[in-house]
């Protein structure tokens, strides 16, 4: 999920909304292949939602190295000054102007290491209250869920 995508998108416009969104995907997608290769699937849920489904032995690398390389990748997204104040303003829906920081990656993992799921709707539900324990971090983040049951 990308936090603050909202903000983004009002200070940009949804051209290059959609431009961060392609450009988010391809880095998701070139993280895990080099961490899993081919065994690997990738996918734009919609919006700024994404799904990711490795074998579970490697999900924490492959959250790592989504998040080094979406962080590497974000600043070019955005103009030079807002790349330089590390944030973009935008009138909230209040009217007033706000400040947000650029944008961030929160991960939310489901994974199978530890227990089975017995539909995918389980795991996803999972994978999204983990990726609540991420949001407002002001970082981007991931957090696995190691329950056993």
């Amino acid at each position: 999920d990308l936090d603050r995508f909202k903000a983004y998108n009002d200070r940009y416009g949804f051209l290059r909304g959609d431009e961060a969104i392609r450009e988010t995907a391809r880095v998701i997608g070139e993280a895990a292949a080099q961490i899993v290769g081919a065994d690997t699937f990738v996918g734009h849920a919609g919006g700024d939602d994404f799904v990711v489904v490795v074998p579970p032995e490697h999900a924490t690398a492959t959250a790592q190295q989504i998040v080094q390389m979406f962080d590497e990748m974000v600043p070019a997204l955005y103009d030079v000054d807002d790349r330089t104040n590390g944030y973009v303003e935008v009138t909230n829906r209040r009217g007033d102007l706000q400040r947000f920081p650029l944008l961030t990656l929160s991960i939310g993992v489901a994974s199978t290491e530890k227990r089975a799921f017995r539909h995918y709707a389980e795991a996803v539900t999972v994978a999204m209250e983990m990726k609540q324990l991420t949001k407002d971090t002001g970082a981007s983040s991931w957090s696995i869920d190691r329950r056993t049951s």
